[in-house]
């Protein structure tokens, strides 16, 4: 197996440079916000981080579900399983992990204010955020310019 294909892989290539360039907008819009990161904190939340503005995760599956379309057509298989895919990514993003971030926050914030016999055995719920439905439509937005650029100029 010649692993260089890989690299030639234009739909990976299209769906990495979604990804890259949704991750380096949030950067450029936290810093627009002045939100007070230290320089390591931002690339760790630039990298690693969940929700904020655009879904990383929706440019992402939806550059590769368009790519898709223009590589392999928009009448097969492949292309219907990659829009299935698309769709349940998007409703995770701006649905349930929203609304699980917001009920995590919540349920720590109960913890801390109730007293607790054994506090040390109570383990905090981990505040995964999701994104808005803006920051999901955003996302979307960037993956159709990023996968249009590749698939056709270049």
């Amino acid at each position: 197996m010649d692993l260089k294909l890989i690299f030639q892989n234009q739909i990976l290539i299209c769906a990495a440079a979604s990804w890259v360039f949704a991750q380096s907008l949030k950067i450029f819009i936290i810093l627009f916000k002045r939100h007070n990161y230290e320089t390591k904190d931002l690339i760790i939340h630039a990298v690693f981080g969940t929700g904020g503005m655009p879904s990383s995760h929706t440019a992402t599956v939806t550059a590769i579900t368009l790519s898709i379309g223009f590589k392999e057509g928009f009448n097969t298989g492949l292309f219907a399983l990659s829009v299935i895919f698309l769709l349940i990514v998007f409703r995770d993003a701006t649905g349930v992990r929203l609304a699980s971030g917001q009920q995590a926050i919540t349920i720590n914030r109960i913890l801390d204010e109730i007293k607790i016999e054994d506090q040390d055995k109570v383990k905090k719920i981990k505040e995964v955020k999701g994104h808005t439905l803006l920051e999901g439509l955003v996302g979307s937005f960037i993956g159709i310019i990023v996968s249009l650029a590749f698939c056709f100029a270049i």
